[in-house]
C-alpha cells in the first residue's frame, strides 16, 4: 500500500498550539500516532517507504517538520509546495509524482483524527474488482467534517465537504484501488470545481463523486474509538 499525507493546509500552524502534525498525542507526534495506528500499518501493509509527505516551503517550520518526519519514517518521500495550494486535493495530487508503487492501493490520509478498525482494506480490493474506493466514517452531526450518504448496502451515493447530509462523517482517510483511480477522481473534481469545491478550494472527500457518477463502486467503512484531536486547529475551533 502507498499513502500520501498532505501537510500543507492553512491550519498547519496554530499561534499557541504550534505545528499540528507535531502536537503530542499519547507521547508521540500526532502524525506518527495517527499513521502507525491505522489498520493497514498495524497489519504491515504500509511501510515508511510507501509514504509521501507533502509540505510547504514558504513556512519556516517546514524544515522542522521534515526533520521529525525523516527521523520517524526513514525512507519516506517528500514533495515541497512553494505556497498554499487550492485545497487538500491539489496538495495530495502533488504527492502522486513520488509514488513508488502506483499500482498498489493508495490512501490519502489527512491525519486529522485517530480511530480504530480491523478492516482488511487490501483484501477488499482483491475480492471485489469493481471496488474503486473505501471511505472510513464515524457518527457525527458537526459541520466541521465531510459527510457521506450511503444506501442500505453501505455503498456511498454522495460525498460532500463541510455540509451535514447524514450522520456519517468522513474520518479523513480515503482509500483508492490504485493511483490511476485516484487521478480519475481528482480530474473529475477539477473539471467540476464549481459544484464540488468548498470555500474556493478542492477537497478529497467530494472527489468520490467522480467515481460514483462513473458507475464505480465506493463503500463506507465504519470505524470506532474516534478521537478528533485537531478540532482546535479548525478556523472556528
Amino acid at each position: 500500500m502507498m499513502c500520501i499525507v498532505p501537510l500543507a493546509g492553512p491550519d498547519l500552524l496554530h499561534p499557541t498550539l504550534g505545528l499540528k502534525p507535531l502536537m503530542a498525542v499519547d507521547g508521540r507526534p500526532l502524525v506518527e500516532t495517527a499513521l502507525t495506528g491505522r489498520p493497514w500499518w498495524r497489519q504491515g501493509r504500509l511501510r515508511p517507504d510507501g509514504l509521501v509527505f507533502v509540505l510547504r516551503r514558504d513556512l519556516p517550520v517546514g524544515e522542522t517538520l521534515e526533520a521529525v518526519l525523516r527521523q520517524r519514517f526513514p525512507g519516506a518521500a517528500f514533495v515541497w509546495l512553494g505556497e498554499l495550494s487550492g485545497g487538500a486535493l491539489l496538495s495530495a495530487l502533488a504527492g502522486t509524482a513520488l509514488l513508488r508503487r502506483p499500482e498498489e492501493p493508495l490512501c490519502i490520509d489527512l491525519v486529522d483524527l485517530l480511530y480504530e478498525s480491523v478492516d482488511p482494506i487490501e483484501e477488499r480490493f482483491a475480492a471485489d474488482p469493481a471496488l474503486a474506493a473505501v471511505v472510513p466514517w464515524f457518527e457525527s452531526n458537526e459541520d466541521c467534517y465531510s459527510y457521506l450518504r450511503m444506501d442500505a448496502a453501505g455503498r456511498v451515493t454522495e460525498a460532500v465537504e463541510k455540509r451535514v447530509i447524514s450522520s456519517c462523517a468522513s474520518a479523513g482517510s480515503y482509500l483508492f484501488r490504485d493511483a490511476a483511480t485516484w487521478l480519475e477522481a481528482a480530474a473529475h473534481s477539477i473539471r467540476h470545481r464549481d459544484r464540488l469545491g468548498c470555500r474556493g478550494a478542492l477537497f478529497v472527500c467530494p472527489a468520490m463523486t467522480g467515481l460514483i457518477e462513473a458507475g464505480r463502486s465506493v463503500v463506507g467503512m465504519p470505524v470506532d474509538h474516534v478521537r478528533p484531536i485537531t478540532k482546535l486547529f479548525h478556523p472556528d475551533g
